[in-house]
């Protein structure tokens, strides 16, 4: 009996365990360079963590049969630890959102919390059978309703992002929230443990270890994409999806830092990225903007029209005009017969023509 109770325990822990583990070393690790992530994450890491001594004791007065109202109240924390879990992981899918409406999503989980509170006095909830078997009240599934409505936000949220560009975050997105349903229904549907908190556990790790990889690939002052992300995107380019290049250089940087100071120049380098992201902000999905060094960038469209492109390079102009600082922007359409070195070329030649002008205008 020994045995098979630590068995049990060892199948119940062991994933769980050794992902918390994983992913407490990388925040270590990491902390001092993405000290922003680690705090993103502690919530979720110290939620599962609980979760599996809640889980473990759940376990223990279950095997001895224990039905007082100490095991009522470990088993209603197991159940609000897990939607507790569920709604950290939304934040940190929000996290660059700044609409504090946001912060409503906690309602369900306080209604879940309330509801559940009820199997301390009644049955409502759950109750306990002669033989220590659960019988279900007609809220029992009061938390797993709440965690399939966390789902389907994250679900909804996944698919708007996706307009946004972001197809990679949301299939992260998409699979956490695939499994994190199988295993609601798998432990719902034949009473079984520890199925969800080692789901819990493994979409935490993996998502942690998501946002680490894509924060590497922007360039942390102006927030565009970064040099080696140019590139790789090039690889994955193919004329006939239509691709135009804009190369975008700041005018008078040299003059900007020397007369005002390293700082302003940092300014001004920011501010080519918000003006091509006002410009282009209905648009999202169609283009991303790349800082290659300096004050050098390029953005790359795909599957627009010319007239499109025609019209964002005036309103370019346009809000650049409104800007404290100024910029040359030459655009180009990579043509069928010419390699992607050759279009880049062509796109900085465009781009080096308007800033002659700008320079005889104002020499």
């Amino acid at each position: 009996m020994y045995d098979e109770a630590l068995q049990q325990l060892i199948q119940l822990n062991f994933i769980p365990i050794s992902l918390i583990l994983f992913l407490i070393v990388f925040l270590v690790i990491n902390d001092s360079y993405e000290h922003w992530l680690t705090l993103y994450f502690i919530p979720p890491l110290v939620g599962t963590t609980l979760l599996v001594i809640i889980d473990n004791i759940d376990y223990y007065f279950f095997n001895i049969t224990d039905r007082g109202i100490l095991h009522r109240l470990i088993a209603i924390l197991g159940y609000n630890c897990r939607i507790v879990i569920m709604l950290s992981l939304i934040y940190i899918a929000l996290r660059n959102i700044k609409n504090p409406k946001k912060h409503l999503l906690i309602i369900p989980a306080i209604i879940n919390f309330f509801i559940t509170i009820l199997a301390l006095f009644t049955d409502l909830v759950f109750s306990y059978g002669e033989s220590g078997e659960i019988i279900r009240g007609p809220l029992a599934y009061t938390p797993h309703i709440t965690c399939i409505l966390y789902c389907i936000f994250l679900f909804g949220y996944a698919v708007y992002i996706t307009k946004n560009g972001r197809n990679s975050e949301a299939i992260i997105i998409f699979m956490t929230v695939t499994l994190t349903l199988l295993g609601v229904f798998v432990e719902a549907m034949n009473q079984l443990r520890g199925i969800l908190i080692g789901v819990i556990s493994m979409n935490i790790s993996f998502y942690y270890l998501y946002i680490h990889i894509e924060h590497y690939k922007v360039d942390e002052m102006t927030g565009a994409m970064n040099r080696k992300s140019f590139f790789a995107a090039v690889r994955h380019l193919n004329q006939k999806d239509g691709v135009d290049l804009i190369s975008i250089d700041l005018n008078d940087l040299k003059k900007i830092n020397d007369t005002f100071g390293h700082l302003t120049g940092d300014e001004a380098i920011k501010s080519i990225v918000n003006t091509v992201k006002l410009t282009f902000r209905k648009y999202n999905g169609m283009y991303q903007i790349y800082r290659l060094g300096g004050d050098e960038f390029m953005v790359i469209c795909k599957g627009m029209e010319e007239d499109v492109i025609q019209d964002f390079m005036a309103r370019l102009d346009e809000n650049m005009s409104r800007s404290k600082y100024t910029f040359s922007a030459g655009h180009i359409r990579w043509e069928p017969n010419e390699t992607f070195d050759q279009a880049y070329a062509r796109a900085d030649k465009a781009m080096y023509k308007v800033k002659q002008a700008y320079h005889n205008l104002n020499s």
